[in-house]
């Protein structure tokens, strides 16, 4: 429980904090960004459109081995194509493929704060909303918004394109 989850309105001047042991090294956030290694997620979807992939090492664990070495992992970026609430669920759909190394109990909204409280949803790929795995995001999620989450290895852009 953190102090932006009791209250969502500190979100527009103190951002959700990161799970360092899931995210890449370097990575920050900010109310309305998620950086690694100074490289906007943001700004890089505007550059290359959504989905988008941002590989990056490791961030090494809190007690490490002697032999540890850094493996690659990566943050995907896609963007929210159509939020559907049937029988109660909060329905999001993406436009990326869901990989199994997705950490979607880290997914963050970039692009604009919300102060909304933070809801349960079920992420999908597919428009019928089958399959779909669950986050947790603010309750005034919308079309066109900006979803970030992390990888557990290394992806490349035609492993979240949708076909």
């Amino acid at each position: 429980m953190t102090l932006t989850s009791i209250l969502p309105t500190l979100r527009a001047s103190l951002p959700d904090p990161l799970d360092p042991t899931v995210w890449p090294a370097a990575t920050a956030a900010t109310v309305d960004d998620v950086t690694v290694r100074a490289v906007s997620m943001q700004r890089l979807a505007a550059v290359a459109g959504t989905p988008c992939v941002h590989t990056a090492e490791e961030a090494p664990p809190r007690y490490r081995p002697r032999d540890w070495q850094p493996r690659t992992v990566c943050v995907t970026v896609a963007a929210v194509t159509r939020v559907r609430r049937p029988w109660g669920v909060l329905l999001v759909e993406l436009d990326a493929v869901l990989p199994d190394c997705a950490v979607l109990t880290e997914a963050r909204l970039i692009g604009r704060p919300s102060v909304a409280a933070s809801a349960a949803v079920t992420v999908t790929t597919n428009p019928a909303g089958t399959a779909g795995v669950d986050a947790v995001l603010p309750a005034d999620v919308a079309v066109g918004d900006l979803v970030c989450f992390p990888c557990r290895r290394a992806l490349a852009h035609r492993d979240v394109v949708a076909r």
